[in-house]
């Protein structure tokens, strides 16, 4: 906001004319930019006529151009000690006194100048400059309004109180001077620049980032602007973009404060760890005995698990600054990292007796007291940081974060719940809120969380792939589609992204579309198991069973001995029996309830022994079921089958009375129709197919089953329109199995 004198022609006063002559002299050797050969014309014209102000004053304004501030004050002064009530040289005066810095000063003589000319508007900017310089905000926006007034159409004037604004903390009010200023003179690239700062002050992320831009067009060498915007992408957790807009500051001014700090925190953020300790060795090469640049170096080989040399690191940095409790408090951290219990807790005393006000001190003093196993002192330790500062988002996620390791997930939701209140824009506290809420059954909490957090930041694809893994999470969210696309293109080869957004679309009714989703993850990665496990379902959904049984066997294939291949094992038998290869499907039930069991793996297995007549078999496993879940109405009601074959009549009442406790009446007639036609019980199955339809009109999966039926009695004309009216009844996928069967 300093200003260079320009020189000014004033009207000579009459004096002697060999003085005049220098006068012009100097004036003509001034607007040609001589400013040497215009101050030895004024001093000539000084030393014969020494009480001339206009000499005076015409030598400062050539000084003031050559910078030389002090010469020129001097000269103004003598200025003023002639001609007391010639405001422009107070004017003049006191810009060379803010060049100096010596704002005090200058702010008397603005006043001075002021007093003499109280409608200029320059004045008033040039004071207001001043007090801004001497965090004087109030002062100065009162002496930038008041311009205003005098000139409202001065796109400086709203910027410099734009930044007095800012500076003060009224972002939303320097964001208005700012759209004012950019309105009156849209080519000035800073004024974008500084309207980013102040977005990215109120978390305006995008916002900001769209203004840094627009400031890079107009100058493509600010170092700066690249700088604050790659800060700006690495909140929005765009760390990718964030490193090559440092990466190019640093090509532009590679001695930017923190650049390099930024750029290897950046790299981290992006898991690359070698990377950002290349940037810190660079560092340290261009500051080797700066303790900070040590300090974050060690924390960077602690990330590396290089512990022993980020010991070192941090001995160094103490060693050249024994008072910063920020070194003592990650030296704290990293002894924990070698079971340094002890020695961990110790570090964290001395940065609390460094500082005593330290949240992150007590925060890592709480570890090492849960390492030392003392619980209580945990607690203790976070809620006295909360005590320092009971608007501390972090002290509040930080406690959340040790209620979850203590296994109390409510309080760690309390926490993290209290933590966004205090920052509504917190993303760790939505992610570790969601996190936790996954883990209480509470899926509809976990997807509202992940979904807000890729609001603010939409490019965080861990967050999409916490927000697929919640189990039916497409039924807590409308967005599901929109969301995943918006993942495929950050990614798309991410085989997973395509996963959920099938899920997404099956949800929406959209099964084509999902199928074909699936297909595009598994050419992305064709060893997927969870995509060939979820096509195979479908497939098996839409009567699909060569296609089923051929995305279960692949996935078998690849993988034949974890505990998640039990359920592609378990739904590979299902589909055995379907096509009555008994003893196959029996087999892959026996090595689903070996490798990991739940109450369908024997449901199924019971359902392939009732198929080989094995009813003793099939009722034990369906009692193993409602061991498991004794809700499952299917299990009773196929229970019921098992145990009217073995002549148990009233074990075959009780177990379908239960099953219509537990299941509404429509479902348990129409799963029974289902066994009974696998059972090649057609007329069975019509009958309790007729049933599910009288209890309940409208259930689409009867007349679905109804059809199926049919069509193994040889009944097709019949068998569409059964399948048309599940159609009608919203069953989409009656659809796709009716274009089978009646074309």
């Amino acid at each position: 906001m300093k200003k260079f004198l320009l020189f000014i022609l004033l009207p000579l006063s009459t004096f002697a004319q060999t003085a005049s002559t220098y006068i012009q002299n100097g004036n003509a050797r001034a607007n040609s930019k001589d400013y040497n050969a215009a101050i030895q014309e004024f001093t000539k014209a000084i030393q014969l006529s020494e009480n001339n102000s206009d000499a005076y004053f015409y030598r400062a304004n050539a000084y003031g151009n050559l910078k030389n501030y002090e010469a020129a004050i001097a000269d103004y002064v003598k200025t003023i000690s002639l001609k007391s009530n010639f405001a422009t040289a107070y004017y003049y005066k006191a810009n060379a006194e803010s060049s100096i810095g010596v704002y005090h000063n200058a702010i008397d003589d603005f006043n001075k100048a002021i007093a003499l000319e109280p409608q200029n508007a320059k004045m008033y900017q040039y004071r207001g400059s001043a007090k801004s310089n001497i965090q004087d905000y109030t002062g100065a926006i009162a002496d930038f309004s008041f311009a205003l007034k005098l000139s409202p159409n001065n796109a400086e004037l709203y910027e410099y109180r734009g930044l007095a604004k800012n500076n003060k903390g009224d972002f939303t009010g320097a964001i208005d001077d700012y759209n004012s200023a950019i309105k009156l003179n849209p080519q000035k690239g800073d004024l974008y620049r500084y309207r980013a700062d102040t977005k990215a002050s109120i978390n305006d992320y995008n916002g900001a980032v769209t203004d840094y831009t627009t400031a890079l067009t107009f100058n493509p060498q600010n170092a700066e602007a690249y700088f604050y915007r790659a800060n700006t992408k690495g909140n929005l957790g765009d760390y990718k973009g964030a490193v090559d807009d440092y990466k190019k500051a640093a090509a532009l001014n590679p001695n930017l404060k923190n650049l390099f700090f930024y750029l290897a925190s950046a790299e981290n953020n992006m898991g690359d760890s070698k990377g950002a300790l290349d940037y810190f060795n660079k560092a340290i090469s261009q500051y080797p005995n700066r303790a900070d640049v040590y300090l974050y170096r060690g924390l960077v080989k602690s990330n590396l698990k290089d512990y022993k040399s980020a010991i070192n690191d941090l001995n160094h940095s103490i060693s050249l600054d024994p008072k910063n409790p920020d070194a003592y408090q990650n030296r704290s951290a990293v002894k924990l990292e070698l079971n340094d219990g002890e020695g961990a807790k110790s570090d964290a005393d001395s940065a609390i007796i460094l500082n005593p006000k330290s949240l992150k001190a007590y925060i890592s003093r709480s570890k090492a007291k849960m390492a030392l196993k003392d619980t209580a002192g945990v607690i203790a330790d976070l809620t006295q940081a909360i005590n320092i500062n009971n608007k501390s988002d972090e002290a509040y996620l930080v406690r959340g974060d040790a209620y979850r390791n203590l296994g109390n997930r409510q309080a760690a939701i309390r926490d993290y719940t209290t933590a966004i209140q205090v920052n509504p824009n917190y993303t760790y506290a939505y992610l570790n809120r969601g996190i936790e809420k996954d883990k209480t059954n509470d899926p509809a909490g976990a997807v509202k969380d992940f979904e807000k957090l890729l609001t603010l930041s939409p490019r965080r694809q861990d967050v999409y792939m916490r927000l697929g893994r919640v189990t039916d999470f497409f039924k807590y969210t409308t967005k599901g589609v929109s969301l995943f696309t918006t993942a495929i293109s950050l990614n798309p080869a991410n085989s997973n992204f395509y996963l959920f957004r099938g899920e997404a679309k099956a949800a929406a009714g959209d099964i084509q579309g999902a199928m074909a989703d699936y297909d595009a993850g598994i050419v992305k990665n064709p060893k997927n198991i969870a995509i060939l496990l979820k096509r195979g379902l479908n497939r098996a959904d839409f009567q699909d069973n060569t296609g089923a049984l051929a995305d279960f066997s692949t996935a078998i294939k690849i993988d034949s001995t974890s505990d998640s291949s039990a359920v592609v094992y378990q739904n590979r038998g299902h589909i055995q029996a379907r096509l009555k290869n008994y003893k196959a499907a029996l087999a892959d039930l026996d090595k689903a309830v070996a490798i990991y069991s739940n109450d369908e793996t024997f449901l199924f297995r019971g359902d392939v022994k009732l198929a080989m007549k094995d009813y003793a078999g099939a009722a034990d496993d369906f009692h193993n079921a409602t061991y498991i879940n004794n809700r499952n109405a299917k299990a009773y009601a196929h229970s019921s089958i098992a145990k009217s074959k073995l002549g148990d009549e009233q074990g075959s009442t009780d177990d379908f009375d239960n099953a219509l406790k537990f299941g509404e009446g429509a479902y348990v007639y129409t799963d029974l129709a289902e066994l009974k036609l696998s059972l090649n019980d057609a007329q069975g199955a019509l009958a309790d197919c007729f049933t599910a339809i009288t209890l309940n009109a409208k259930y689409a999966g009867a007349y679905l089953q109804m059809g199926l039926t049919k069509i193994a009695l040889n009944q097709k004309p019949e068998a569409c329109t059964n399948f048309n009216k599940a159609v009608e009844l919203g069953l989409k996928k009656a659809a796709v199995i009716a274009s089978r069967y009646c074309r």
